[in-house]
């Protein structure tokens, strides 16, 4: 899999509404020890491969699983700020990296090799979050909130 590329056949990804629905069945398995909540444009679509970003969404949100602790929030946001598409996935987390936060987007980076024992992964699901969104003409960052992190992922919006 190239995540740089996109197919070549671009189509609306399918609403944002379905794709949480798909992804909240993951907090069943766990119930209570994540809180989980939305904040969904449900008619916001944009032009791109939707298994990418399908794919992506699924990268992010099992980041946010994997480091949040036994009752922490994960809050997922989709919407439409002016002609963006704008998807963030912000997380309680007990500790995070000092400096910068852009290098969670380099390939094999771990901010701390006992955190790669306890949640297993080898660091790259952020490496091709963030080449996911580059190849669909958008941006990603990392940003430290008062109580944990967000991510977050701009897009050109459809319309």
């Amino acid at each position: 899999m190239n995540a740089n590329r996109t197919s070549g056949c671009e189509h609306p990804c399918k609403s944002a509404g379905r794709m949480f629905f798909e992804f909240s069945c993951k907090f069943k398995k766990h119930p209570g020890r994540i809180a989980l909540q939305s904040d969904i444009a449900e008619e916001l679509h944009m032009e791109g491969d939707a298994a990418r970003i399908h794919q992506l969404v699924s990268l992010l949100v099992d980041n946010a699983v994997k480091y949040t602790p036994e009752g922490g929030k994960i809050h997922i946001f989709w919407r439409k700020n002016g002609k963006k598409a704008e998807f963030s996935v912000q997380n309680t987390c007990d500790t995070l990296p000092e400096g910068d936060l852009n290098r969670l987007f380099d390939r094999f980076y771990r901010a701390d090799a006992s955190r790669a024992r306890e949640s297993g992964g080898y660091g790259i699901g952020l490496f091709v979050a963030a080449a996911i969104v580059k190849a669909h003409k958008g941006k990603i960052t990392a940003e430290r909130t008062r109580d944990g992190i967000c991510f977050k992922a701009v897009f050109p919006a459809k319309g």
